[in-house]
Order: structure tokens, then C-alpha cells, then sequence
């Protein structure tokens, strides 16, 4: 392995902290996952890894050392074989180790500290207990990677959490004894060092029972552990400082156990176990003494082969049917008080409390069994999100999180990465705000009850805007990377189900889709209030923050790798390289979330973990291709699997259950089952697109070249699929990938696409994100950016006219008049053909802005900012008089037309961010309208002459009023934006409104109730106004003193 990224390089002598401020060059070889606490690289030369090894320990630690100096050796042989064990050669490993009395079973808790130096004269490693030179060993390893020599480093290590777990489900799938054994190696190269091993469920039970012979005679004829090779296991864990949590999951999850034993069910049930996957009524009796009895001896034979001091109960998924539809369990309940099966449940739990008391072991369960009585010995896992981690953390509890860290629903590494088991309080409401907007939506799924929520937008006092959501049940979230654009919002946000973006429609309904991982969701929804200034916020729940003593019940996390998608096949595949990213964010400081970062030491090290641990990721993706692909299109195929991805989440086994494959038969065969959730190179060309748009210079050869590679595919894959039906499958994305390619390339090479190509484009990239196969075809995330170039083209160059070209309109003679031509203070104009020419200048220290004709074209009405002014121009005399002198305006920005020759006129005052809007009557006189408004800048009357639009650059808005005998009523706001500027507005179309974005070089257009029909991009930042002549615009840009031009859409979509 060579690596080529390094975090943070300090050539000092003191220890740092060791995480990386930003990703830079790997050297020395560290591409360490875990990250250190603390490193320092040594100004010394590299170590050379001498032929003959030799090592010194204390002898009273032979007994863990040894073994693992051994395997150390082993792994360094795979890439120097001529490595060897040479007892009379100097010591170049040197161990000390400062407790003195050995232990062999790992503990929670125990101290996993250690401090490594390498140098020119050899390695070496102190710790206080064992499990720190374990954990400093496999530093080592990763050092040395695949060369022969290690470089000089200093490394002060130790975890930040005490539980680092890996839960491993054979129950689903069984895993023989090897596949184990492989993960617990790579377990400990990761530093992980809990396997939480699910060995019941309701499709089968895992573990031989000599007491309950039955429960693996009936439950386990797929598979089950032998007592021998449960110890076999357990012991291979503990020399590796990994410690075995058992869960035997009662009182649900039950099928597979009431096959064997139906007389301790609520009620009867199938006579084998559950093929199908998801929740089903199989519940044990609570009123049945002998269930109790029955769990007692079974739990004292599981004690007797795992030694440590936690057992899983599991307490999830628990179904009420069957407690409900027993007559003697309703009696019992009513008997003992309980108001509903979630307390007949904590009952259930506190009776198996005592059993494992009893037993000297401390109960863990899922967060269901989270109920006011349970007590504070019992640990608590969190499943169901961070709000479960808080309330048991503050109920005294220990509690670890999985949420976050379920590696058989695929997703991107940065979204595990940011999942933190020490969860932030939730959002406060903003004090300073105006008013609020509201919408309750839900989420239909294809398994499963819709997800239902509420939408809030909170508009502060400082022109921002924020929103919050609340899915139902959980604490608000604050959306993150919020964009509203007019009635269009967009946002991310992090959440149980994964990484979510959403792209809503908002109005009297919402509509929409929520993308969940890599897939999306279609949305509905339906406005509760819209801009309320007269009521309070309504609130959410709330989650609040830990202190010192609740955090540090927080003990870190487990990643989930439940067994529905997941066999001895394909399990390699679906843990690693990702489980080193959960690995990490539970070892390594909080402040390590550089996520370049964690890319680049990603690929670096999965061929090493294949290499020095002999894990079979890409072995198991290799096979599972020959069943595919001919040999001759194996390199094809490759290039094939770059633009895709497996469907993240649930979206799996919801597309599986439609197809009535929701089973343990249901092979995993696919092309999707070896995939990896995201691949490496594709990430790495959305990057190369996302510098592209913000430095246009950046050279997309390498997109070029992969959409060459895949619009060949037809030619290159396709004669070389194999005659299978899972193969056949893959015909129709193979094909719209090359389509895809195809209209990449096409968008490459044709800088300014025409609006109806761009239709088309973008009809095909819709097209593209359906989940087929159980697959995405991620390669159109490459095609959305080129989407968004510009049509437009520019028609008069740069510095013909000055930063404060402005007020663009159509005069009777065809010619296009605006303000500030070659010079501050001037009037120029433009013919058909482009060519500029000047018509004036106004009076000395006059500066126009909006230009406006009569409706007969026989006068220019030009708004002077500078002087407080109106001017108009006859067009046929020429001659140019003041039509008003206010002196109480502030800078009379822009002018709209009222037919015939009223003018409103909008009057903004930048330094107070304040406005004023006026009427000016055609003999000149003004009439002041409205005080106190925003920064009123652009401004139209609609083309039925029943509105009057203003907009309010700084706040964001569009307010539009009604026009009754030229009167202003029902002030009404119809848009609002998060960011950037609003700039000048014209009706266009029929009913359709442009409106230029200052800062964001576009210009939207809207129909008359605010809503966005159209986004259309422009070269350059600034636009500042626009005209309109049939099927074009005009766009004045401040950042160039030029004009752009562009077709509008044909039609403009409606909304």
C-alpha cells in the first residue's frame, strides 16, 4: 500500500493531537484507521524491517503477547516472505507492559492505552494492560503496510469510547465458524473489540442447547454453533481483546423458538421458523411460570459459555396481538394494573432482570425496554435514534447507539462518519423573528407506514431564513444547506434513516420528493399556515443537552449488521472497508471530521485489508461477477460498476417485498450484492464537477473519458453477459447508462444547449433515478451540474457599458435603451443587430436606473438615484425634462408602467436597508404609497394590469398588491429567498414574471402567485435587469457592463 494523503505533518518534539486540519499528502505510509489520538513524526530515517526478527515482553504476558507477536509476523510474511523469527537476533521489538497481573477475558473498561515510538533504533511499545499492545501492534502493521520498513513516529493512543462493537446476525443467514474468525481479525485490526452476536430470531436459533435440545434440533437444521465452537470462538476473541456479547432475544423475535417449544407462546404458531424477513406476533407467555423457568436454565447454560458480563435480551419488535387475542394474558394485565403491553413488557423484562442477576450478568436490551422502572444496572441500545441515547443517558442508564452504524443498509461513508454517539441538544428557536410558514407532509414507502412530519420556515429579523422539521416522534432537526428559491425549498439533513435532500414545492399543498440516501421518495403535504406574524411558533420536541456525568453513560456504539441481505458470501463485501469508518468515529477524537480525508485513507487501505488480514471483499465481488459476466467483459463490467450503486436504506427490502421476495430463500446473487455502497472513483469525478462550477478552467478530461467508457458499453458488455436471468436484468441499465453517457458528452461539447435540449436532458436524467435491479444509477448525479450551464449568450461585450448598467428597455424604434453606456450618468442604446450607440447624458450629477416607455412609446421615463429625480425624454423632440424633483425620496431605483402613463416608482434606501414605494401620475405629480418597507428595488405591473409586484433586495421578498383604481390593496407576500439578491422584474409571457437573482446568475421566473415555473442559469454573477422582446431576454450584469441573451422556455412549464 502506498499511500499518497497525510492529515496533519508536525515535525516537533512534543505530542500533539494528531487529527488532520485538512486532507493533505499521506507520507510515511499512515493511512491509520483508526487515527491516533496523538502523533508526531520523528526527524529520524525510516526503520528497515530486518529478515531476522527478534522481540522482548515481560514473561508473565507470554500468554497474550506471544500469539499475537506471531500473527504480527504472519501478516508482515504476506508481504516479505523471507521474514522470520530469530531468537539470537537483536530485539527490534521491545514491549513493556506496566500491569502486573495478566487476565485473559477483555472487560469493559479496562485500560487499552499505548504509547509507540519507532526510530532508528527499533520499535518500541508500552502499555499498562495487554490490550494496548494489541491495539499497538496492529498500529504497527498498518505503518509498515505493505513495505518493509516503518517511519519514524512518535503515537499517544487510547480510545475515546470503551465500547466498540460489531453485531453479527447468523440467526438470518448462518455464518460458519471461519467467516467468523475472519471478521474478528479484521475486528481487531480496526480496534473494535465487542461482538455482539445475535444468535436467535425468528428464522433461526444458533446456539446448541444440551438443556433445550429442541431449540437447535428444530431451529437450527440451516445451521447452529456447537458448544465447542461457540468456546472456540469466544476464546479466538478474547486473544485478540475482542469481547463476545451473546443475545438471545425475548420476548419477540420468537418464531423459531415457540417451533421448538410451542407451549411457552402467547399462542400457537408455525411448527418451523419464519422464512419471511420483517415482525411478526411470535411472543412468549409472561403468564406461563415455566417461561420464566425455562429462561432461567437456558440462561445459566449461556453463561456458562460466554464469560462476560453482559447478555442481550434483545426486547425489540414486540407485537401486542397475541398478549391481546389470549384470554388469560388480558386477565393478567388487568389483574396486575398494566394499562398496555409496553408495561406487560417492562414487567417481562424486570422478572428476566433477576434471572441475570441471579446469574452475575448485567442486562442489555434494545431501547424499547427504556421504561421509567427499569433499572440503572440495565444497559440500553439505541436503535431508533439519538433521542433514545439522551433520555436513557439521564435516566441513569448506560447506553450505546447503533443508529447511524447499520452497514447492511448501504449508505456513504460520511454519513456513518457523522454520526456521533454524543448527541447535541436540539435546536433553539430563533428569538428574532418576523413570522413563520408551516406544512405537514407525509411519505408513503413501499413497506411499512408513511413517514409524517411537520415543516416549519422561520423568517428572521436579519433577512435570514431558517427551517426546521419534526419528523413525528423525534426531536426537531434544523434543515441544513437550506436553499429557498421562491416556493421552491431544498435542504439536507442527517437523519435515522440516512442522509436525506430534499427538493419540496411549497404553496397550499407541498409537493415533492425527499432523496433517502441515494434514492428518492415521493412527497405530499399541505400548508398549516403561511407567513404567520400574529402567533407564536409552534413547538417541537425537544432533546436536550448531556451533562459532564450524563455523557459519560454514554459508552460508544455498535455497528449493525443484520442477516436479511447478508450471507457468507457477501458479507466481507458489505462490512468492510466501511466498518473502519464506524471503527474510526468510536476510537478516534471528535474533532477528526475531515471527510477528504477519511476518502483517501478508505482506498488506500482495502487492498491491504485483503492483503495483510486475508479479508475477501473483492474476492467475493470477483466470484459473484463470473456468474454475470464472460471473462472478456470483466474489464467492462468494472467500468459498468463505477456508476452504480446498490439502493441505500430500506429501499432494498422494500423493492424485494413488492416483488414478493422478502425471504430467506430469495437468493443474493445479484449484481447488488457485490457492490460496495458507494464507489470510490465516482466520488472522486463528482468532486473533479464540483470545483468545475466554481472555477469554469478546471479540465473534465477525466469525465469525458468515463463517459466515453460507458457510452462504448453496448459494444463492451453487453455481447458478454452471461445467458442468466440476473445478468438479463442488468440489459436496460446498461443501456441508459450509455444513453446517460451519451447525452454527458453531448452536454460537454455544447456549452450553451438550446431550453428545449435541455428539456429533453433533463427529462432523460429523471428518467435515470429509478431504482432498477435493486440498483441506482448514481452516473446521474455526474449529469445535474452540466444541466445547469447556461443557454444563455452573450450579445454585447464586456465593459461596453459601465458596473452600473441598468434599466433595459424596448423603445418604439426596436432599440434596447439603458443607463450608464461607456460612462456613469449616460443613456445608450443597442440596435437589432448589437451595435451600440450613445443617446444622451443627463444633467451633471445625475446617475440613471430604470427605464421605462409610455404605452405609446412617445416618452422615456428614466428614475435618476442620485438626485431624487424622474426624467422623461420625448422621443421625438429629443428633449429631455424633469418630470418630478422629490426630495423626500431616497434613490429612485426602478420604474413599472401602469397603462397608459402612470408610473410606481420603487425607492430604496441601502444604507438603512429600508424602502418606500411611490405613484407618479403623468403630469408629475407623487404620491407616497408605502414608508417603512425593505430595500424596494425591482417592481412590474402585471400584464392584465391587476398587480403590482415589488421585490426587497436585501430582505428577500415579493410582495404583490392588488390594483383597484389604482389603488393598492391586499398586500400579499407570494416569495421569499434564503440567499442572494432580488434585482429587477418583468413580465415577459402572459402571466409569467422574471425576476433577476443578484449574486446568483440567474433569472427565475414565476408565475403571478410566486410560484418558481423556471430557473435559468447565466454566465456571469450579477444581473441586475432585463427586458423582454418575443422569445428573449436581456440581462444587464453588473460584473461585466455587458448583456447576456437567452431564449425563454417553450413552453415555460407550468407549476
Amino acid at each position: 500500500m502506498r499511500c499518497k494523503h497525510l492529515g496533519l505533518i508536525i515535525l516537533m518534539l512534543l505530542l500533539v493531537p494528531a487529527y488532520p486540519l485538512s486532507a493533505q499528502p499521506c507520507q510515511y505510509n499512515a493511512c491509520l484507521m483508526p487515527y491516533p489520538q496523538q502523533l508526531e513524526w520523528l526527524d529520524s530515517a525510516p526503520l528497515p524491517l530486518p529478515e531476522a526478527l527478534n522481540w522482548t515482553f515481560p514473561e508473565q504476558h507470554s500468554a497474550m503477547v506471544q500469539p499475537a507477536l506471531k500473527r504480527m509476523l504472519g501478516r508482515l510474511q504476506q508481504t516479505n516472505p523471507k521474514l522470520h523469527f530469530a531468537a539470537d537476533a537483536p530485539a527490534i521489538i521491545r514491549i513493556t507492559i506496566a500491569d502486573q497481573q495478566p487476565f485473559f477475558w477483555p472487560q469493559l473498561h479496562q485500560d487499552e492505552s499505548y504509547l509507540l515510538r519507532v526510530d532508528g533504533s527499533g520499535i518500541q511499545l508500552n502499555a499498562n494492560t495487554h490490550l494496548g499492545i494489541l491495539h499497538g501492534l496492529e498500529t504497527v502493521l498498518q505503518l509498515a503496510a505493505m513495505n518493509n520498513y516503518l517511519p519514524a513516529v512518535l503515537i499517544k493512543d487510547s480510545p475515546r469510547f470503551a465500547w466498540r462493537g460489531l453485531l453479527l446476525d447468523p440467526a438470518r443467514h448462518f455464518l460458519p465458524v471461519e467467516t467468523i474468525k475472519r471478521q474478528l481479525d479484521a475486528m481487531a485490526a480496526a480496534k473494535l473489540n465487542v461482538l455482539h452476536w445475535h444468535l436467535t430470531d425468528d428464522q433461526g436459533w444458533r446456539l446448541e442447547s444440551k438443556r433445550f435440545p429442541k431449540l437447535h434440533q428444530v431451529a437450527g437444521t440451516d445451521g447452529y454453533y456447537t458448544q465447542d465452537e461457540i468456546r472456540s470462538i469466544v476464546h479466538y476473541a478474547a486473544k485478540r481483546g475482542i469481547r463476545v456479547v451473546p443475545e438471545i432475544d425475548v420476548p419477540g423475535h420468537t418464531t423459531a423458538l415457540g417451533a421448538a417449544y410451542p407451549e411457552l407462546m402467547a399462542m400457537p404458531g408455525p411448527a418451523t421458523p419464519e422464512t419471511h424477513w420483517g415482525i411478526h406476533p411470535a411472543v412468549l407467555d409472561p403468564t406461563n411460570d415455566e417461561v420464566f423457568v425455562f429462561l432461567r436454565q437456558l440462561l445459566e447454560e449461556v453463561t456458562t459459555l460466554f464469560p462476560d458480563a453482559y447478555l442481550h435480551i434483545g426486547g425489540d419488535e414486540v407485537l401486542p396481538d397475541h398478549w391481546q387475542q389470549n384470554p388469560a394474558i388480558r386477565a393478567f394485565k388487568q389483574q396486575h394494573g398494566f394499562a398496555d403491553h409496553l408495561a406487560l413488557q417492562s414487567w417481562f423484562n424486570q422478572q428476566l432482570l433477576a434471572i441475570l442477576t441471579a446469574l452475575d450478568r448485567r442486562m442489555i436490551g434494545w431501547d424499547e425496554i427504556l421504561t421509567p422502572d427499569l433499572p440503572a444496572s440495565s444497559l440500553v441500545q439505541s436503535w431508533r435514534g439519538l433521542d433514545s441515547v439522551v433520555e436513557a443517558a439521564q435516566a441513569g442508564h448506560d447506553v450505546i447507539l447503533s443508529t447511524g452504524y447499520y452497514l447492511d443498509q448501504p449508505q456513504f461513508a460520511s454519513f456513518h462518519y457523522r454520526m456521533d454517539p454524543l448527541p447535541g441538544a436540539s435546536p433553539e428557536l430563533p428569538a428574532n423573528y418576523q413570522a413563520w410558514s408551516g406544512w405537514q407532509f407525509n411519505i408513503p414507502r413501499l413497506r411499512g407506514a408513511p413517514i409524517r412530519g411537520e415543516l416549519y420556515l422561520v423568517f428572521l429579523d436579519n433577512h435570514e431564513v431558517q427551517g426546521f422539521i419534526d419528523f413525528a416522534g423525534r426531536s426537531r432537526q434544523q434543515l441544513q444547506q437550506l436553499e429557498l428559491e421562491a416556493n421552491r425549498l431544498r435542504f439536507q439533513l442527517d437523519t435515522w434513516m440516512g442522509p436525506i435532500q430534499a427538493e419540496w414545492s411549497l404553496g397550499t399543498d407541498l409537493t415533492g420528493e425527499l432523496v433517502v440516501g441515494n434514492a428518492p421518495y415521493t412527497v405530499h403535504g399541505s400548508q398549516l399556515a403561511w407567513y404567520n406574524s400574529s402567533q407564536p411558533l409552534p413547538t417541537g420536541l425537544a432533546r436536550p443537552a448531556l451533562n459532564k456525568q450524563e455523557a459519560s453513560r454514554v459508552l460508544g456504539g455498535e455497528i449493525a449488521l443484520w442477516g436479511e441481505l447478508v450471507n457468507a458470501d457477501v458479507i466481507d463485501r458489505r462490512l468492510w472497508p466501511q466498518a473502519l469508518v464506524v471503527a474510526e468515529r468510536l476510537w478516534s477524537v471528535a474533532e477528526l471530521t475531515d471527510e477528504d480525508f477519511l476518502y483517501q485513507r478508505l482506498a488506500e487501505l482495502e487492498p491491504w485489508l485483503e492483503h495483510s488480514l486475508g479479508l475477501q471483499h473483492r474476492q467475493q465481488q470477483d466470484k459473484g461477477l463470473t456468474t454475470l459476466v464472460q471473462p472478456d467483459g470483466m474489464t467492462a463490467m468494472q467500468q459498468f460498476m463505477v456508476g452504480l450503486e446498490p439502493a441505500h436504506y430500506y429501499h432494498r427490502l422494500h423493492e424485494r417485498s413488492v416483488r414478493q421476495q422478502y425471504h430467506n430463500q430469495a437468493p443474493l446473487d445479484r449484481l447488488v450484492d457485490f457492490l460496495p455502497p458507494e464507489h470510490h472513483q465516482l466520488r472522486q469525478l463528482e468532486q473533479l464537477l464540483s470545483r468545475w462550477q466554481h472555477d469554469n478552467s478546471t479540465s473534465l478530461e477525466p469525465l469525458e473519458h468515463q463517459f466515453r467508457l460507458w457510452q462504448q458499453l453496448p459494444d463492451t458488455l453487453l455481447p458478454y453477459l452471461t445467458d442468466t436471468a440476473h445478468a438479463k436484468e442488468l440489459k436496460p441499465v446498461i443501456t441508459q447508462l450509455s444513453t446517460l453517457a451519451s447525452l454527458g458528452l453531448e452536454l460537454l461539447q455544447q456549452p450553451a444547449p438550446h431550453p428545449q435540449q435541455l428539456d429533453a436532458a433533463r427529462q432523460l436524467w429523471q428518467e435515470s433515478r429509478a431504482i432498477q435491479a435493486e440498483l441506482v444509477l448514481a452516473a446521474h448525479r455526474l449529469i445535474r451540474p452540466l444541466l445547469k450551464q447556461s443557454s444563455s449568450t452573450v450579445w454585447v461585450a464586456a465593459n461596453t457599458f459601465t458596473a452600473g448598467i441598468e434599466g433595459p428597455a424596448f423603445g418604439p424604434d426596436q432599440h434596447l435603451y439603458l443607463v450608464n453606456y461607456q460612462q456613469q450618468g449616460s443613456i445608450g442604446r443597442v440596435d437589432p443587430q448589437g451595435k451600440t450607440s450613445l443617446v444622451l447624458h443627463l444633467p451633471e450629477g445625475s446617475i440613471g436606473n430604470g427605464i421605462r416607455f409610455s404605452a405609446d412609446g412617445s416618452r422615456m421615463f428614466i428614475a435618476d438615484y442620485s438626485r431624487n429625480r424622474i426624467w422623461q425624454y420625448q422621443t421625438d423632440s429629443q428633449q429631455l425634462t424633469e418630470l418630478v424633483h422629490q426630495p423626500a425620496m431616497h434613490q429612485p431605483n426602478d420604474l413599472a408602467l401602469l397603462s397608459p402613463d402612470t408610473l410606481f416608482a420603487s425607492d430604496p434606501d441601502w444604507s438603512t436597508a429600508t424602502g418606500q414605494l411611490w405613484r407618479i401620475t403623468a403630469d408629475g405629480h407623487s404620491q407616497l404609497l408605502e414608508a417603512n418597507m425593505g430595500t424596494t428595488n425591482g417592481i412590474e405591473v402585471s400584464d392584465d394590469q391587476q398587480y403590482l409586484f415589488v421585490n426587497e433586495s436585501v430582505q428577500r421578498r415579493i410582495w404583490r398588491y392588488r390594483l383597484e383604481q389604482q389603488e393598492l390593496t391586499d398586500k400579499t407576500l407570494i416569495a421569499a429567498f434564503s440567499s442572494a439578491g432580488l434585482d429587477g422584474m418583468r413580465m415577459v409571457q402572459p402571466g409569467v414574471l422574471a425576476v433577476t437573482r443578484f449574486g446568483n446568475a440567474s433569472v427565475i421566473l414565476l408565475n403571478t402567485d410566486g410560484q418558481l415555473l423556471a430557473e435559468l442559469p447565466l454566465k456571469h454573477q450579477n444581473p441586475t435587469n432585463l427586458a423582454a422582446r418575443s422569445d428573449q431576454l436581456y440581462i444587464t450584469l453588473q460584473d461585466c457592463g455587458c448583456i447576456e441573451r437567452l431564449t425563454i422556455p417553450s413552453p415555460v412549464p407550468t407549476h
